[in-house]
């Protein structure tokens, strides 16, 4: 389950750098840190229980096997070191050849580890009692004493390479009278089946990362397909997209002000249509989120608007205009979309913002700045100043 848990947390880093280069870095880098630090206490755990696994025969098992007489002689043929340590205590695989008492011989190789106070213990020709765990083998666990000196005097241990090589299956150990492994299995029987979970549970994490971002994946590669590295919020597409979501999720048409970035379509919006007390809501990598109460309050509930008062798909080419006309650059410029402020001394509303919604931008460089302001309709860009 560890493996499982480590490519689940994969798939949750890859969601994790998709959902940055989306364009919400903070919670992209957010989940990509969470996760990368799953991903690695979950793998080193999993080397660790891997090389503790053979070390650590289950003790009622053994004692199960020396009540049976599952007893037997065996002897060390070699021993190597894994270079891995446990408590500063080699693991070491050890060949040996066994011969139980009932007859049955076979060799092996167990995997142990071995404390430095007893390497003398575990070289090679040295002959050892054991105790079989299951009838058969061919996991075995040294237990000097256990036979009589008639018994081992009997017990003569045949050459290695004249009985069965019998193998320990990576992983499994013996418990309840029975051999057991991980769940997933570690052999290469099941490798195809467990290498196709691993890509589904990598698949899975990402997948429900990325969920909530299904419109800015969307945009993005419409995106990619107009020639670009990422969605541009200003253009029409992206726009109208923003658009359907803020509305959907804040539950009317009613806004106070929006503001449109590269990257980013921030509103302003009541609470309830009509309403004076407004919350911010951003649109951004295809997600919406509620930030909570506006930092600027209207003063008067009639600086709302529709978004149908406005024509959303001329904003970007009111841009490109605006460009053609200046001679500079759009780049990053933001767009701001609120009511113009009404200039009429007499009105009760003098100076408040209830004018006809008006949308203004400025283009600049090193250089120069020129601003603009376009109608809510579309029809008319007027240069400013």
């Amino acid at each position: 389950m560890l493996r499982l848990l480590a490519f689940l947390a994969l798939g949750a880093v890859l969601g994790g750098l998709a959902v940055a280069a989306l364009g919400d870095q903070e919670t992209g880098f957010g989940i990509f840190g969470i996760a990368l630090a799953v991903f690695i206490i979950s793998t080193v755990l999993v080397s660790v229980a891997k090389s503790l696994s053979p070390a650590l025969p289950s003790p009622a098992a053994v004692t199960a096997a020396r009540d049976a007489r599952r007893l037997g002689h065996a002897r060390i043929d070699g021993v190597r070191q894994t270079g891995t340590l446990v408590n500063d205590q080699p693991v070491c695989e050890i060949d040996v050849t066994v011969i139980a008492l009932d007859g049955g011989a076979w060799a092996t190789t167990l995997r142990r580890i071995v404390p430095l106070i007893e390497l003398a213990a575990y070289q090679p020709g040295l002959e050892r009692d054991v105790v079989i765990l299951l009838d058969g083998g061919p996991e075995v666990v040294f237990a000097d004493g256990e036979l009589s000196p008639t018994e081992r005097e009997r017990l003569v241990v045949p050459a290695r390479s004249a009985v069965e090589l019998r193998q320990i299956e990576t992983g499994t150990r013996v418990r309840n009278g029975r051999r057991s492994g991980p769940l997933l299995g570690v052999g290469r029987r099941g490798r195809p089946w467990r290498l196709a979970l691993f890509a589904m549970a990598t698949i899975v994490a990402a997948t429900v990362v990325l969920l909530p971002y299904r419109d800015g994946i969307a945009l993005t590669v419409a995106a990619w397909q107009d020639g670009r590295w990422s969605a541009d919020m200003r253009t029409p597409d992206s726009l109208q997209t923003a658009k359907r979501a803020l509305q959907a999720e804040i539950g009317h048409d009613q806004v106070v002000s929006i503001v449109v970035t590269p990257d980013a379509v921030i509103v302003d919006a009541p609470i309830r249509a009509g309403e004076q007390a407004t919350d911010e809501w951003n649109f951004r990598a295809g997600r919406v989120t509620h930030e909570g109460a506006a930092l600027s309050q209207p003063r008067v509930a009639e600086e709302q608007f529709s978004w149908s008062d406005l024509a959303l798909d001329r904003v970007w080419p009111a841009l490109q205009e605006a460009s053609d006309q200046s001679g500079l650059p759009i780049e990053g410029a933001p767009v701001s979309i609120r009511r113009t402020s009404d200039s009429d001394i007499e009105s009760p509303t003098f100076t408040e913002s209830v004018g006809v919604p008006d949308v203004s931008f400025g283009l600049s460089d090193d250089y120069r700045r020129a601003s603009f302001t376009l109608s809510a309709d579309g029809s008319r860009l007027t240069p400013i100043g």
